[in-house]
């Protein structure tokens, strides 16, 4: 089987994707009140769990 060559980046973009999900959580989460966000944040996350998939899939 032929080796990925963009594991680096795939890696990378999932330790952005879990920074932004931990620092999103720890700014919109309130004590006793459900996750609320806006549009942008959800866009955000879109975007690289998409990029994550498009350089897994084509490397």
């Amino acid at each position: 089987m032929n080796k990925n060559n963009n594991v680096l980046i795939v890696m990378f973009l999932l330790l952005i994707l879990l920074i932004v999900l931990i620092i999103n959580v720890i700014i919109h989460v309130k004590i006793y009140v459900v996750y609320s966000s806006g549009v942008g944040p959800i866009f955000l996350i879109g975007l690289i769990i998409f990029l994550i998939a498009l350089f897994y899939f084509k490397g």
